[in-house]
């Protein structure tokens, strides 16, 4: 306890019992409570207590880990389970899904695998072709032959996901022949279907090239060439459909694939189904 000049008394944090500092780390985040086990012995006890810990991992954490393909071990308490879940991805749903937590929020983190989207054709042999990747989290992986209608989705239940979180949804992929791809953008959208959804333009290939004099934000691509394989056309400039500034291109990431933006949902009903789609119908890859 300590006085200042007006006889005010003020208790310090280290000072309460440890079960009150849990309660207020438990209010905080994950990366709060790290940094305030750094302020004396009976902080650093509390904020590696169980208690803490338990209110950082998801309600429905024990399902979960029930639904894993791969047994977790024994931890000793809930904040190396935590770290645990943080650092590696779960394989779950039958190898349809991959799931890991932020390690700095404890936000939900869901990957679906291919066998968890629909591909237009992706049951014929010549367009589409399944197949396993080592570099690969999933058993099973979708290869694009050749397709005259490309058209993949998602869903995934918002109750599923961290609730009043704000999420972005990524497609990953690796590409290795770029025909096609380099024609025209895709259309992406995510959001809640016949109620609401953004549809925007992605361009799948990292490498194209869309510094060309553009007016009024009107995107302007120019083709390669003026003829080109049938099936392959591509955007003129100044097509009405197309707005420079919603132009998603694709990142690199550190383990080898790119990932393109399909857009951003919050999840404030846990009833809603998120749709999460990209598909190019115009031309031939």
């Amino acid at each position: 306890m300590e006085e200042n000049g007006e006889n005010e008394k003020s208790t310090c944090l280290w000072m309460l019992p440890e079960g009150c500092i849990a309660e207020i780390l438990g209010l905080t985040s994950p990366l709060v409570v790290c940094r305030f086990s750094l302020v004396s012995k009976s902080v650093q006890s509390a904020a590696e207590s169980d208690a803490v810990w338990t209110k950082f991992l998801p309600s429905d954490y024990q399902s979960i880990i029930a639904g894993s393909l791969s047994p977790i071990p024994d931890f000793r308490s809930k904040k190396d389970l935590y770290v645990y879940l943080c650092s590696h991805s779960l394989l779950i749903d039958g190898g349809r899904k991959s799931f890991s937590l932020d390690k700095w929020t404890g936000k939900k983190y869901y990957f679906l695998g291919a066998r968890d989207l629909n591909i237009v054709w992706s049951d014929t042999p010549e367009y589409w072709k399944w197949t396993c990747l080592p570099e690969s989290r999933f058993p099973e992986v979708a290869m694009l032959e050749y397709v005259f209608w490309l058209e993949i989705w998602g869903t995934i239940r918002a109750g599923s996901l961290s609730p009043f979180t704000s999420y972005v949804a990524y497609l990953v992929y690796k590409l290795e022949n770029k025909l096609g791809f380099n024609y025209r953008p895709s259309e992406v959208s995510v959001g809640i279907p016949a109620i609401e959804s953004e549809t925007r333009f992605a361009f799948l290939d990292p490498d194209v090239d869309t510094e060309c004099e553009y007016e009024e934000e009107e995107f302007c691509y120019t083709p390669p060439c003026d003829r080109y394989q049938e099936g392959q056309a591509p955007y003129w400039p100044h097509d009405p459909n197309l707005i420079f500034s919603d132009i998603q291109h694709p990142r690199l990431r550190d383990d080898g694939w790119f990932e393109v933006e399909l857009g951003e949902f919050y999840t404030e009903n846990g009833d809603d189904c998120i749709e999460l789609r990209m598909h190019e119908v115009k031309g031939e890859i």
